[in-house]
């Protein structure tokens, strides 16, 4: 693996990809949070991965200055992946439209574990805060993630829950870098403004996957740092039936792609057998019930009360999607 360095740490220059189609709602307040960071702006570029749009989206990022490139594949994790390939800086932000940095020092922060660590740290990454404006729905899954990961990941699913899961390498004064493992690596997606050294040799295979090439890091012993003392918003979700179109789209893609399976090596036999007991345990209802009133217990958020609801509607999705994609060929 090779990378491009800065001649000094303090000078790492950025490039934040962002994947759009249609997104004219959303992405002007998106590029705000880019340009409002507190770090020189000759340093920082913006890439727009296109899938097409034909609202003002592109318009748009040119007037924050990005540059447009054509993502012929539409989905986010092809154009992401095209996007890292012809970076041109020392460092890449994975972002999607609806990721707002509310955080005007974030780049200082979000670089802190690369310029204390510029040989082992190859990847940094902060956690999804909730606005407290943003809506119910979209607060639940930023709460910790999809219940179907959730479910599968156990401690590994969210930062918060890390220290459980994994002993601590390194502790900084706004990061800690924990000692991962690549059987039960954790549950860190680029796209969630995930920044990542340029020039690295992704796996082929990834392509359709944006934790595929975080597992590839972990394999070769390089840190990834979680930065405390920051995050991002994502506003993910208008309502319930956003959060069912979300999902139906997803995993459709999912199964037809087979991206899960991409990384099913790297799955502890517990993941594997928790991925099919997802099913019995979301459509029994009263399951995702206890674990609703456990959680509202101890977090005291309303959100989570939709767990059960949330449940039920994933096992309905993946069942259709399953027959649509492999019975019925669609």
């Amino acid at each position: 693996m090779t990378y491009m360095k800065a001649e000094k740490t303090d000078q790492y220059s950025l490039v934040f990809n962002i994947v759009t189609l249609d997104e004219e709602a959303r992405i002007e307040r998106c590029l705000k949070s880019i340009v409002a960071q507190n770090y020189p702006q000759d340093r920082i570029q913006i890439a727009i991965l296109d899938g097409g749009s034909v609202d003002r989206t592109c318009e748009i990022a040119r007037q924050y200055g990005a540059k447009i490139y054509h993502n012929e594949k539409k989905l986010p994790e092809p154009g992401l992946a095209y996007g890292y390939k012809i970076a041109q800086a020392d460092l890449v932000v994975f972002m999607a439209a609806d990721n707002i940095l509310y955080d005007k020092e974030w780049v200082n922060k979000i670089l802190r574990p690369f310029q204390e660590n510029p040989e082992s740290v190859w990847a940094a990454f902060s956690k999804v805060v909730n606005d407290p404006s943003d809506t119910i729905w979209s607060k639940y899954l930023n709460q910790d993630t999809d219940p179907f990961n959730a479910f599968v990941f156990g401690n590994a699913s969210h930062p918060d829950k890390f220290a459980k899961q994994y002993p601590v390498k390194k502790q900084g004064d706004n990061y800690v870098i924990y000692q991962y493992t690549t059987i039960d690596y954790p549950l860190i997606a680029l796209a969630q403004c995930t920044v990542l050294k340029a020039g690295i040799k992704r796996p082929e295979s990834s392509e359709y996957d944006d934790i595929l090439p975080l597992i590839s890091l972990i394999e070769q012993e390089h840190d990834i740092a979680y930065v405390q003392d920051t995050g991002i918003y994502h506003y993910s979700l208008k309502g319930f039936a956003s959060f069912k179109n979300k999902f139906n789209h997803r995993i459709y893609n999912s199964i037809q792609t087979s991206s899960y399976d991409t990384r099913a090596k790297y799955n502890s036999v517990s993941r594997k057998l928790k991925k099919y007991l997802f099913l019995p345990y979301g459509f029994s209802l009263i399951l995702p019930f206890i674990k609703s009133i456990a959680w509202w217990m101890k977090v005291r958020e309303q959100q989570v009360l939709l767990h059960p609801i949330a449940c039920f509607t994933l096992c309905y999705y993946i069942l259709f999607n399953y027959a649509k994609v492999k019975l019925w060929k669609r």
